[in-house]
Order: C-alpha cells, then sequence, then structure tokens
C-alpha cells in the first residue's frame, strides 16, 4: 500500500446532456462536452413504447456527468499497516464458511520505506477437509 493516494470524491456537481437514437442514427441535444475537467459517465437509453409490449425503433439517451475531484491522501506507516491487515481480513472471511474457525494471525512486514508499505498476514484456519465414506469389504 501505498503511503500517498490520491482518490476521486464526488463533488454533487451534475450535467445532464440528452440525444434521441433512430435505429443507428443518432442526434445528440448538446454541443458540447462537460465543462468539468475530471468526471465520471452515466449512460441511460430509454425506449419509447406505444403499448405494453410494443416499443417504436426511437431511443431517448441521458447522459449524466458528475464532477470529481482529487482528495490526496497521505497515511502513516501504522496506518497503513493497519489498513491492509483489515483488507486482508475481509478477503479472507468473504472466501471461508465458517468465521469462528480463525485460530491464529501472524503480520510479517515484508518491506518498509518512504513511498509505500508491504506486509504479509498469516491466517491459520481450522478446517475440515475430511469425509464420510462407508468402507465395503
Amino acid at each position: 500500500m501505498e503511503l500517498n493516494q490520491v482518490s476521486l470524491k464526488k463533488t454533487g456537481k451534475e450535467e445532464k446532456k440528452y440525444d434521441i437514437k433512430f435505429n443507428n442514427f443518432q442526434i445528440n441535444l448538446y454541443k458540447s462536452l462537460p465543462k468539468f475537467e475530471k468526471y465520471d459517465t452515466i449512460n441511460e437509453d430509454k425506449k419509447l413504447k406505444l403499448f405494453s409490449d410494443f416499443y417504436l425503433p426511437i431511443t431517448l439517451g441521458i447522459s449524466t456527468y458528475s464532477e470529481l475531484e482529487e482528495e490526496k491522501i497521505s497515511l502513516t506507516k501504522e496506518e497503513a499497516r493497519g489498513k491492509l491487515v483489515e483488507k486482508l481480513k475481509t478477503e479472507l472471511l468473504e472466501e471461508i464458511e465458517n468465521k469462528d474457525r480463525i485460530n491464529d494471525v501472524k503480520v510479517n512486514i515484508i518491506e518498509e520505506d518512504e513511498r509505500e508499505v508491504e506486509i504479509e498476514v498469516i491466517y491459520e484456519v481450522i478446517e475440515n477437509i475430511g469425509t464420510e465414506e462407508k468402507i465395503i469389504y
């Protein structure tokens, strides 16, 4: 995990752009891209229908552009280690069925420098791997 990270957060500002599609032909109802420097795009298409099961070959396209802002996060080595241990623990808990069977946890620091922290987490998990079979002579 890097100690200096950059994450993108939504600012709450949005722009919507509309277009109409006839089969493969598209008409844009806007002139330019959004004025945001960094943005996330969500496209949604809505088909026009006359009856419950009869759709026209006309689609209204709605593009929603949400502004994104960079947020710089600086972590200490201890915070990075703690986040890594928690992240690896949640990944392990998704894989095992019985969460009460974790027996031991060992954290080994592999490499630390001014830019990043690399650790290894070893979980000792008790798991029943035997199967019952009938023995026939």
